[in-house]
């Protein structure tokens, strides 16, 4: 009963982030408990040539350019654009031609500020979603908590089964 009410809480809280288009951050302790859940509502989402949500586990040290090159690279696959001849398309049409609405970046990624601060003013731009995952602790040190926008976005506590919106 606990696993559902967990797993209910976070595709509940995905649900709404996704169709209301808002940022947020899921505060999953460390033992990636919320990695499923997740990884089950973007399959449910999923669609064939279409891309609406995606996953992303990025490297620490990646630079913004380096993630966008790689989602570029990811959209055209899924949309069977890889392998062509023809110059790559502009990040933004390719993200409009696969309907993407929200991106999901785990904890590798939280502690570049000018990294995530680029991230961010693109995706809006392109009206995409962010949800970033890890525990408060590691939020707190990458000091996403202090950031005049992410500060302000909905946060959901995942822990022994038990949701807190805080």
């Amino acid at each position: 009963m606990i696993e559902y009410t967990k797993t209910r809480s976070i595709t509940n809280w995905l649900k709404t982030k996704f169709t209301s288009g808002d940022n947020g951050m899921i505060f999953d302790e460390g033992d990636r408990s919320s990695f499923e859940e997740i990884q089950e509502f973007i399959a449910s989402e999923d669609r064939q040539f279409k891309t609406p949500i995606i996953y992303y586990q990025a490297f620490p040290e990646e630079t913004a350019i380096e993630f966008l090159s790689t989602l570029q690279d990811e959209l055209d696959s899924k949309m069977g654009k890889s392998g062509e001849s023809s110059p790559k398309s502009l990040l933004t049409t390719t993200i409009k031609d696969a309907g993407l609405k929200m991106i999901v970046i785990d904890d590798c990624y939280l502690h570049p500020q000018d990294t995530l601060e680029n991230l961010l003013d693109f995706f809006s731009c392109c009206n995409v979603a962010v949800i970033l995952v890890s525990c408060r602790r590691k939020i707190a040190i990458a000091q996403i908590l202090n950031h005049p926008i992410a500060s302000q976005w909905d946060k959901l506590q995942t822990a022994r089964g038990c949701k807190t919106i805080l």
